[in-house]
């Protein structure tokens, strides 16, 4: 069985997701893992696909660049996932799950200086989010994380560390445990 990871993105229309899985499901793809979201007015998409033995990866492809090149005019590139591809997200064996919430003023840096703490750490994001909201003086930044902690003991040096990068972005982060949810 093929798989291909097909990342899209573009201006934002309705219609976009049926289209690109239209042209998937046209080729008998059967989609496994998707994730989408708007940035700026700007659509952006990931999506995991298997592909029939019968379906080269190349008459994929072709589809898709038809879709860069028509009135839709998306970006579009696949890259086929080559080797053993776990379905959907494992998590790390012995590994604990948190969700990592920073608010605070909009400045540089914030991503940076979370995500370098994070990997100091070794601890591993999954997924991210974030949004500025509010205009003028009431500016908010939210920064939502997901991370896999590589064992118990690491809780105690990402509270410390997280207060520390808190404080030198003057902002509030908090850390809540979470469960995995498989559906």
């Amino acid at each position: 069985m093929k798989k291909i990871l097909l990342t899209v993105s573009g201006q934002d229309k309705p219609g976009i997701i049926a289209k690109v899985s239209g042209v998937l499901f046209a080729r008998g793809c059967n989609l496994e893992d998707v994730s989408m979201t708007l940035l700026e007015g700007q659509f952006a998409m990931m999506m995991t696909a298997c592909l029939p033995s019968r379906v080269p990866v190349e008459a994929v492809r072709q589809a898709v660049d038809l879709l860069e090149n028509s009135p839709w005019s998306m970006d579009c590139h696949i890259t086929e996932l080559k080797g053993k591809t776990p379905r959907g997200r494992k998590q790390a064996k012995g590994a604990f799950l948190y969700m990592v919430s920073a608010f605070g003023k909009d400045r540089t840096g914030i991503v940076y200086e979370i995500s370098r703490a994070l990997a100091g750490l070794r601890i591993n994001i999954t997924d991210l989010d974030s949004r500025i909201l509010g205009k003028g003086v009431k500016t908010t930044y939210a920064m939502l994380l997901e991370v896999e902690l590589p064992g118990k003991a690491a809780l105690v040096k990402l509270q410390k560390t997280l207060s520390r990068v808190a404080a030198k972005l003057k902002i509030e982060i908090q850390l809540k445990p979470l469960e995995r949810v498989s559906f």
